[in-house]
């Protein structure tokens, strides 16, 4: 076998044939190098691929993604390091999971009971929409019992239905307290007590009246327009014939308020004067200027029969015309001269005949 010359300095050693003395007798190798997974040239190549996607991206889209080393272990038990993509939530976006919402904190009932106690009138709004519970518990009786003995003043003199012997039903007892809140509580005393503008009885347009009657009050004569917004108009309910009445469910119906969407038109005129009745039909238009003299106003209220999308027809129109007037007001549900029937059996057999209707 040929014997292989040493190379000299500065110059390689070429590869030759390799024999089994380099095999056996070969030295044990010294500080042999960690395998690794990943190399410093595969790092640098990921981190050129990274930088050319972002590049392409818009800033939208940069935000959202993000690269890190992340700490790994392999088979060998060696701990290496892998640059890999981690998503970041972004919370203007709908795209969430369960995961990263905070659910809150569910409080028992009778924390939210205890809390109600201290509720002023005008934030229960507020109070009601916090949650699903605090929403429950205003539409309980005890929440508006409490309310109404808290604020109940004996110096005060309330209408009859509105004393406490009489304010034991749990039938429309949130429209009572309310009611009640207007001789009572103070803010809502001063509210009524404020001069303000009064609206133009125009905004009562397009509603139906369901009742009307004058009284003679001192020298004048008082004329009463109760009209109704209708929401869910007779000819655009369907089927009738699924609603069930249960009357125990009526009776304990914290929020029924037969007056709910009226609005009582008030018209004060120095002398009597015949009117024609419109009881059914739909105001269309309210116009009130000046009588002769300068004095005094006149109002004209107009009436149809049928009103259908804003627009009545010229059929079955009928007019009333006022003259002399001193004064119009508008008055809604919870004003203290809104004229209220408290009557229970009226009410109920009222509110069984529109929800079969």
């Amino acid at each position: 076998m040929s014997k292989q010359k040493k190379p000299r300095k500065g110059q390689t050693k070429t590869l030759g044939d390799v024999t089994i003395n380099d095999f056996a007798n070969s030295s044990a190798p010294k500080h042999r190098p960690k395998k690794s997974s990943t190399s410093v040239t595969t790092i640098i190549k990921q981190l050129e691929d990274h930088e050319t996607q972002t590049q392409s991206k818009s800033w939208d889209d940069q935000e959202l993604d993000d690269y890190d080393y992340i700490k790994q272990e392999n088979e060998d038990g060696e701990v290496i390091y892998v640059l890999k993509k981690v998503k970041k939530v972004n919370l203007n976006t709908t795209d969430v999971t369960e995961s990263t919402i905070d659910t809150g904190k569910d409080y028992p009932v009778d924390i939210w009971f205890l809390i109600s106690e201290y509720i002023k009138p005008e934030d229960i709004g507020t109070f009601a929409r916090i949650c699903r519970t605090s929403y429950s518990i205003t539409n309980t009786g005890k929440f508006w019992f409490s309310l109404y003995k808290r604020y109940y003043k004996k110096t005060v003199e309330l209408p009859r239905r509105l004393q406490p012997d009489c304010m034991f039903r749990l039938y429309g007892i949130r429209m009572l307290v309310i009611k009640s809140l207007y001789y009572t509580y103070p803010l809502f005393v001063n509210q009524l007590k404020v001069i303000k503008t009064e609206e133009h009885p125009d905004v009562l347009t397009k509603r139906m009246c369901t009742l009307m009657w004058h009284v003679k009050f001192k020298n004048h004569w008082v004329y009463y327009f109760k009209l109704k917004e209708m929401v869910y108009p007779p000819h655009l309910i369907s089927n009738r014939d699924e609603k069930r009445v249960d009357l125990i469910e009526l009776l304990e119906d914290v929020a029924a308020n037969v007056e709910e969407n009226c609005r009582v038109l008030q018209i004060t005129c120095l002398s009597f004067i015949p009117v024609l009745s419109v009881q059914g039909l739909f105001l269309t238009s309210v116009g009130v200027t000046l009588s002769q003299g300068f004095r005094h106003n006149r109002v004209q209220l107009i009436f149809n029969t049928n009103l259908m999308h804003g627009k009545s027809t010229t059929e079955g129109t009928v007019c009333i015309l006022l003259d002399p007037v001193i004064n119009v007001r508008i008055l809604d549900w919870w004003h203290p001269l809104y004229p209220h029937n408290y009557n229970l059996n009226l009410l109920v057999n009222q509110n069984l005949k529109e929800i079969e209707y």
